[in-house]
């Protein structure tokens, strides 16, 4: 109940040169200014390139210096629209995101401001104000200097910035997406320098304003057990009109049939909080993906006043609890979230901003997203504090498909004015907020004050630049005393990573692992950033569509410094996991840091998954790339899966195999992180490239849960390999006849294993609509098998090894119906014979 209109335009956007007639309020009679069409939620650097204002920023360093000056400038939105003005006494409009500082007028009068792009803006507006037609909505977007010039000496004397406001002046000061300004050697962009973004980057709507508002809502678990739940239900409200008593009603309902399971109802004079108890028998609790169900119920809350509603809200919540155990019952130290009192095996991910100026993406990027998190078999995803907080939907999508959210503080890799009081109380303003915004869903199982500030101070140098660690204080008291006061019921750390002597300890806390594979056999509590490798790039689509760069256009003699003119990125002649060097143009260049990414992430991630008993949790750096060119990240700029999507999805499994070579001994080990114990079978094969098999090994075990169990060891039996360049060793694990994991040992470099033409066999069948699957065979070995053509399909599985005997089904699934067939072209790596599959 409560009526919203959304102001999606057209809306107008130019260029502010008077800045004596804003504060006039005379933006809409102004004749000067240029109008251009302009899409909100957007950036107004697109909107340039939409009018040929502005050559594509993302085009190469030269388009991204030249870009700088579209957030130096201020900018001024209008938009029209008539109101159904009789249908409230109070009206409010309410702006989900501006990037960053800007001024609201209606009508010609001031409403008021924003300073902060993470925050959600509501303004009431004064009686009379709005009209029922032809509302004349200004919105002044400033540049981001002008929001900071009272603080800019102040923060060069005491934290030392020396760069400008694209930097990390920029990114102490501004509260807006940190990861996009340029820290002093890179950004997500990767041309050499950052572009701020700068617009309307979030929804705008005007809102009917009830004269009792139920403002929040938030059902926490007290106490939960087979029998029963017991549910504090908070309820917060705000009377706008003449005082008297009220009434508000609680009601749990059943989802399925809205039958009312417990209910409670209680007066209240004026505004406040409401805090009732209430009891659920025979509670179907919410639990993770892998665990259970993630069950949903709703509540109901309406507020009313001689008898009539005047506001009724639902919200959908989940029964669980959420705790952190840090040491096991001998005393050893661990790291282990527990929901309902059950530790859980984290398969996470970092997930960074879709887009790198307006931050969100739109709603099919998110169907995307969601249907490449559960095809990743991911349980988890870590909002990153250099990033940004997402839309309500995305945590109700969390809620309903149980996946985890780890959500950070939005502060990155810097130090803060913490002696700036408006700084502070700006930052705890947004922290509040956020936090209130979050307790509701059941997905959140963790808050953290932010990322990587405690490393920077122990291990960067910051001690060496500046007197004190700038900013602690907001992560150990203004953060700690919200999470008192707001009771979110979750755990609480004050920054990732922590823990130990140097904080990336693999002892104590979490850490970020990552950088020297020999960092992957430390055998950390729980994981949650991991870098591998040397990184890689976007798709060549997502180039051409991104940067409008063609990868042809760089090939032959002379194309390395052709490419590092136009984008400022050196060559990387190193490859030390795969050996594919592969060189000629930037396609095969692009191909091969593909694939170095995928095996690094393997070779080190593998580690984790079966050979640290005492880790309890893997969140892979990245799930996206923030920007179209060099970085890591197991999707692409346009959410296009690179290889190590598929390499991680794979140790992502509920079951996962792996082969080790210890001195001569070959050992197999099976780990099982699904809450049940389960028996396996086993098949281990010793065979030649060609595809004939000089020894197989058959065995049937039992996996504990959340195990990892040597199942095998084969001593000195790599003493038998004669050709190590031609002889291979493979497992696969099945589980009541089905597949569940295999693993192919190579004894020599990837690049360096021959592998003789062997054939692939494909037969394809349709399962349902937009649904079929592919029944791939080989009469040899494939080091990998390579399904190209898959834009706008998910597979559910790519890149992968194959042996004679044991073939693979793989699934695709159509995610974008674009009413013409799919082409699959299917090959071994480094075989240029392929199989074309036309499916319709």
């Amino acid at each position: 109940m409560g009526y919203e209109q959304p102001l999606t335009g057209p809306w107008k956007v130019a260029q502010l040169k008077d800045t004596e007639a804003t504060a006039a309020g005379d933006l809409l009679q102004t004749h000067e200014l240029s109008w251009l069409d302009a899409r909100v939620p957007g950036a107004i650097h697109y909107d340039l390139v939409r009018h040929d204002q502005l050559r594509n920023p993302f085009a190469g360093t030269k388009a991204a210096f030249e870009a700088h000056w579209v957030s130096e400038s201020d900018w001024v939105y209008r938009t029209t629209f008539d109101a159904e003005v009789a249908r409230s006494e109070r009206w409010a409009l309410e702006f989900d995101g501006i990037d960053t500082f800007a001024e609201i007028w209606l009508n010609g009068t001031a409403i008021g401001r924003t300073a902060n792009a993470y925050r959600q803006y509501r303004f009431d507006l004064p009686s009379g104000l709005l009209r029922s037609t032809d509302n004349e909505l200004a919105v002044v977007v400033r540049s981001h200097a002008s929001g900071i010039v009272d603080k800019v000496e102040e923060a060069r004397r005491i934290l030392g910035h020396r760069d400008g406001v694209e930097g990390r002046l920029g990114k102490s000061l501004i509260r807006r997406y940190q990861r996009s300004f340029f820290s002093g050697n890179s950004t997500l962009l990767n041309v050499g320098t950052g572009v701020l973004g700068i617009g309307i980057h979030r929804p705008v709507r005007l809102r009917a304003v009830p004269k009792i508002e139920i403002t929040d809502v938030f059902i926490k678990t007290v106490t939960l057990t087979g029998e029963r739940a017991t549910l504090e239900c908070n309820v917060t409200c705000v009377g706008h009109g003449a005082p008297g008593q009220s009434h508000v009603e609680i009601k749990i309902l059943d989802p399925d049939n809205r039958k009312v399971l417990a209910s409670g109802r209680t007066a209240m004079d004026g505004s406040g909080p409401i805090r009732l108890m209430l009891e659920i028998e025979n509670p179907k609790p919410w639990w993770p993906r892998g665990y259970g169900k993630p069950d949903l119920y709703m509540v109901q809350v309406s507020v009313s006043r001689d008898g009539h509603d005047v506001h009724v809200v639902e919200r959908s919540f989940g029964i669980r609890t959420v705790s952190l155990l840090e040491t096991t019952p001998s005393g050893r130290p661990t790291f282990q979230i527990a929901v309902n009192g059950t530790p859980v095996y984290v398969r996470g991910t970092n997930l960074i901003p879709i887009d790198y100026l307006k931050v969100h993406g739109e709603p099919q990027d998110y169907v995307r997203i969601f249907a490449l998190l559960e095809n990743g078999n991911y349980n988890f995803v870590r909002m990153w504090g250099g990033g940004a907080i997402e839309s309500e939907d995305f945590y109700d999508e969390c809620d309903r498909r149980g996946i985890m959210i780890w959500q950070d503080s939005y502060l990155h890799s810097m130090y803060y004015p913490e002696y700036d009081p408006d700084f502070v109380a700006e930052f705890r303003t947004e922290s509040k907020e956020m936090m209130i915004k979050l307790r509701r869903h059941p997905c959140l199982v963790m808050l953290c004050g932010g990322n990587e500030q405690r490393e920077g101070w122990e291990e960067w140098g910051w001690k060496d630049e500046i007197d004190k660690f700038y900013g602690e204080e907001l992560i150990t008291k203004t953060i700690p005393a919200l999470v008192e006061e707001l009771s979110p019921g979750v755990p609480y750390v004050d920054n990732s990573p922590h823990g130990g002597t140097w904080v990336r300890s693999p002892v104590y806390g979490e850490g970020h692992i990552w950088g020297s594979h020999f960092n992957s056999l430390k055998d950390p509590l729980f994981v949650t950033e991991t870098c591998w490798g040397i990184e890689s790039y976007s798709r060549p689509e997502t180039l051409k569509e991104v940067m409008d760069l063609d990868v042809a256009e760089f090939s032959g003699k002379g194309w390395v410094r052709k490419w590092t003119e136009h984008t400022g990125r050196p060559l990387i002649n190193k490859f030390p996991y795969s050996g594919y060097h592969n060189m000629g143009g930037l396609g095969p260049y692009i191909r091969g840091l593909d694939l170095e990414q995928a095996l690094a992430d393997h070779h080190s991630l593998v580690n984790f998954r079966l050979r640290s008993s005492s880790c309890h949790g893997i969140v892979y750096w990245s799930f996206n790339k923030g920007g179209p060119l060099f970085q890591f990240g197991s999707v692409d700029y346009r959410l296009r899966p690179l290889m190590s999507y598929y390499f991680v999805a794979r140790l992502f499994r509920d079951i996962v195999v792996g082969l080790f070579l210890d001195m001569d001994d070959i050992q197999l080990i099976a780990s099982n992180v699904s809450p049940r114990a389960v028996d396996a079978e086993i098949e281990l094969l010793h065979l030649t490239t060609d595809g004939t098999v000089l020894r197989r090994w058959a065995e049937r075990c039992a996996l504990p849960a959340g195990e990892s169990t040597r199942v095998l060891r084969l001593d000195d039996y790599y003493r038998t390999i004669v050709h190590r360049d031609r002889e291979i060793m493979f497992a696969r694990l099945s589980t009541d006849g089905r597949f569940a994991s295999d693993e192919m040992q190579l004894f020599a470099p990837m690049v360096e294993v021959v592998t003789p033409h062997s054939s692939l066999t494909v037969h394809s069948q349709r399962i349902a609509a937009d649904e079929w699957k592919l029944d791939i065979s080989t009469n040899g070995v494939s080091k990998l098998v390579q399904i190209e053509g898959a834009d706008g399909v998910l597979l559910s599985d790519n890149y992968f090894p194959l042996v004679v005997g044991l073939p693979r089904a793989v699934h695709v699934r159509a995610l974008e119906k674009k009413g013409r067939p799919i082409i699959l072209n299917i090959s071994s790596l480094d075989d240029e014979l392929s199989a074309s599959v036309r499916l319709e």
